[in-house]
Formats: C-alpha cells, structure tokens, sequence
C-alpha cells in the first residue's frame, strides 16, 4: 500500500554481498572527440556583464553539427540570461546536446552565473537542460551560481533547476563530474529517464549542491546509476533523491533499478537520502549529519521498494537515523553508525514488510530515546496497519540504555515480527 505522506512535484549493476559496480563503456568517456569549441570564439566575453547564453548555444550546437566535440570555457563569470525552451515548456539559458562535453578549466575560475530577475510566477525554469533526449553527453570542471537571492521574489521557488537534464526523454551515458552549484531554484542535478525507457549509464560523482529551494541531486526512472563523492548540504527538501514510481499506471513494480549511492557527505537537508520505489540499489559509505527529519528514508508509493542494501553508512544528529515507510521487497540495513538522534534510530510507519536490521550501532541523545520505534500512521484504519516479516538482531547500544526503550512498538497486528537481541555494550 502506499505511503499517505508522499509527495512529488515531477520528476548493468550486479547486487551480492559486496560492493557493486557499474562498468561504463569507453565511449562514456570518449564521447567528445578531439575537436574542441572554445565559447570566445562564438561571442562569449565571461565579463559578468553580456548575456553569454548564446554564445554557449552556437559552441554547442556547432560541436552536434560537428558530430561531438568538447565545447571549452577557460577563466570567467559568464553571465546567463533565460529564453523561451527549446522544448516549449517554460525557459532556460541553454540547451546541452548529445555526443558533446561542455567543459570548464576548473570550478574556481570557470563559473557560470544566471542573472537577476529571471524567475517568473510559477516558471518552470532550467539554467542548462535538453530538447528531450540527452545521450552520449560529460559536463565537468566549472560552477554554476544559479543565483537564487537575486530571483528577488521567486527565490525560493521549486520548479526547475539549475542542470536538469532528459525531461521529455531520457538521458543515457550521461556524466556529470566536479560540477559545483549553488543556490539553486529547485533541483541543483537532476538526471531523468521516462516511464518505458529508463535513463541508462547514469553518474553524478565528485560534485558540491549547496542551497537548493528543493532537492540537491535528483534521478528518475533509471537502469543503470551511480551517485558518488558528492557533497551535498542546506537543500530546503532531500539532499540526494532517487525515485522510481509509475504515477500514470500505479504499477506495484518499480520503474528504476540498478543504482549505487556510494561515499557521499551529505549536510543539513530535509532527508539526507531518500530511496522512493526503487529496487536492486546500495546505499553505501555515506555520512549523513544533522538533517531535519531522517538521514535516510525508504519509501513506497504504488511501486514496491524492494533488494535494497543500506550498509556502512554514518548517521549524525536529527530526530530519526532512518525511517521506513510502506511494504517493501526486502530492505536489509547493516553495519551503520547510527548517533545523536533525538526520536528514534528506525522508524517504521504505515504498513512495513520484509526488512532486515543486523549489526548496527545506535547511540541515541538518551537513555529514554527508542532505538527502533514502529509509529502507525493512523490506528483504527480498515485494514489495520500492520509489520509484517521484521527481523532485529545483534544490534548494539549503550550500557545503560533503558530495556523498554529498545524496540517500542505501537501497532496492534504483526506477523513473523522478530526484535531479536540488542547488545548493551558501546560506551
């Protein structure tokens, strides 16, 4: 069933036991060939003064007709200014093309910066985005400063993004590597697939998202995607999201598949990671500190969450470590560092099934804070909210922590629920 609490504005990996992979192919890589289009040359000043989107639009557009190239940007503040999309659906600054790299000479000197006053009432804006499908395509080594406080009014504004790349298509063997991007009017990356045809060959790695109105990286309906060594803090809503729901269908099964959320910081978001619908993903190596309502939540809409692997991860501060909400495929959570939380180190709400928590450790802010806590939505619903195959064991907390206070439990139907034994023996 559903999770009662969702919401959403729009939207070759092998699982086992260890840590999983996903082999890019060469072209990935290779895309661009060794024809390089330089900005200045079409008309680029990066004087913070011009407005340089056409500019990037020519380079771009020459390097397609080209066949691919790398479209460069050295030293520079290139100001952008928004235009009516290319797609017919609200504004951008430009549009990315496939089989081209549009490259800085790194993010301190390379920035691309959107003017004042661009955002209108309800706009559904993008700095860099698509005509539909993206495929074949690198963005690396600059800063975008999508410049949220000078959108005067409308700076905290979610609709759009500051690199939202796919919509209306998909985006396939598309990377996105040391990108910096601050302040953000909705989604900071956001990487997308379609129903029926996935996004494929997916990667955001070694990127800081600082300040977005919405969520800091973003994908949807994708097969094949690895977020990695990201940095990502003080989005008002999840700090890296991933989600997999078919809202026109409501098919139970989950249309993304085959991530791996891996070694990333994540700071001060709503959520740190939020795993909604989706199956067969690791979320691996992760440090999730001070987000305001969990570090880590599992969620269901129609599609069942199932074969997710949450391991190694270091949960800090906020009221909850992580919550699960709705029935699931299978979820096993082990061996995170889960501290300092205020209302529980898991949470189960609505209907929960099939989730394994093993060999954690669990420091909460006191001895009265429950270590696992099962919070029905609403008692009373017709059928009953109910935990159904929940497996607890060898989990370990502090001397001294209140033996009441390790599994409390607030449903009325269960069913193979299985607390296990908790370790008393952390400092």
């Amino acid at each position: 069933m559903p999770d009662q609490h969702t919401r959403r504005t729009f939207i070759g990996l092998s699982l086992g036991t260890g840590i999983a992979t996903i082999a890019l192919p060469a072209c990935a890589q290779r895309s661009a060939t060794s024809r390089v289009f330089d900005v200045r040359d079409f008309g680029a000043r990066g004087d913070n003064t011009s407005n340089d989107a056409p500019a990037f639009q020519r380079a771009i557009d020459a390097a397609a007709t080209a066949g691919g190239g790398t479209v460069r940007f050295g030293p520079g503040t290139f100001l952008l200014r928004f235009r009516p999309a290319q797609d017919g659906i609200g504004v951008e600054a430009f549009t990315m093309r496939g089989g081209v790299t549009l490259e800085g000479v790194d993010r301190a000197r390379s920035v691309l910066r959107l003017a004042d006053a661009q955002r209108g009432n309800g706009t559904y804006a993008r700095i860099i985005s698509t005509n539909g499908a993206l495929e074949n395509a690198i963005l690396r080594n600059f800063t975008v400063d999508a410049n949220r406080t000078g959108q005067g009014e409308f700076r905290n504004d979610g609709n759009g993004g500051a690199v939202v790349l796919g919509w209306g298509g998909r985006c396939e063997n598309v990377t996105i590597e040391r990108l910096n991007v601050y302040d953000a009017n909705g989604q900071g990356i956001m990487l997308l697939g379609a129903l029926g045809n996935p996004g494929r060959k997916l990667r955001v790695t070694d990127c800081l998202v600082e300040r977005a109105s919405y969520i800091g990286i973003q994908s949807s309906q994708f097969d094949g995607l690895v977020i990695e060594r990201n940095t990502v803090s003080d989005c008002v809503d999840n700090g890296i999201d991933i989600y997999g729901n078919d809202d026109a269908g409501h098919s139970i099964v989950s249309t993304s598949h085959n991530g791996l959320i891996r070694a990333n910081t994540v700071r001060a978001c709503s959520i740190g990671i939020f795993l909604e619908t989706v199956a067969d993903c690791q979320t691996v190596d992760n440090d999730i500190t001070a987000c305001r309502a969990a570090g880590i939540r599992v969620n269901r809409i129609n599609g069942q969450p199932r074969n997710l692997k949450i391991t190694n991860n270091r949960i800090t501060g906020g009221p909850i470590g992580l919550a699960i909400g709705g029935d699931t495929g299978g979820v096993t959570i082990s061996r995170n560092i889960v501290r300092g939380f205020t209302a529980a180190g898991i949470q189960f709400s609505y209907n929960v099934s099939y989730v394994t928590v093993t060999d954690n450790q669990f420091t909460p802010t006191k001895p009265t804070v429950p270590i696992v806590v099962g919070d029905p939505v609403q008692l009373g619903r017709n059928p009953e909210e109910q935990l159904t195959f929940i497996t607890i064991r060898g989990n370990r907390v502090p001397r001294g922590h209140s033996p009441t206070r390790m599994f409390v439990n607030h449903y009325r139907r269960e069913w193979q629920l299985n607390a296990g034994d908790f370790r008393a023996t952390l400092p």
